[in-house]
């Protein structure tokens, strides 16, 4: 059974739509570790024309393995039906749209 989803490739959304895109620096994207959590870009392959065909959900990364990375959903999907939280999610790299990293030495945040 094919999947309903598929996972967007950041790099080229944000070269195509860059008012609406961002993804984060490499810099931001290196220290992601297990326990890390990013967010990636979750497209349906049925799309509604009454509704986006992306979203955005956390994962939870439990594995980094050079350029593979295996995280757990994290949050309930809202648009693809077959795409359930605590389900297992292989990606890369340039999935990556968010993450929780904060680089404390470059942040406008000051503790």
């Amino acid at each position: 059974m094919s999947k309903s989803w598929w996972l967007e490739d950041a790099q080229v959304l944000v070269a195509e739509h860059p008012e609406t895109f961002a993804k984060p620096s490499k810099e931001a994207i290196e220290p992601l570790q297990k326990g890390s959590k990013a967010k990636l870009i979750f497209a349906a392959n049925q799309v509604d024309s009454k509704n986006s065909h992306r979203e955005l959900l956390w994962v939870e990364i439990l594995m980094v393995q050079g350029d593979k990375l295996l995280g757990q959903l994290e949050d309930d999907p809202k648009l693809i039906a077959d795409l359930k939280r605590g389900e297992l999610i292989e990606f890369e790299e340039c999935h990556i749209a968010e993450s929780d990293y904060v680089d404390l030495f470059n942040s406008t945040i000051k503790v």
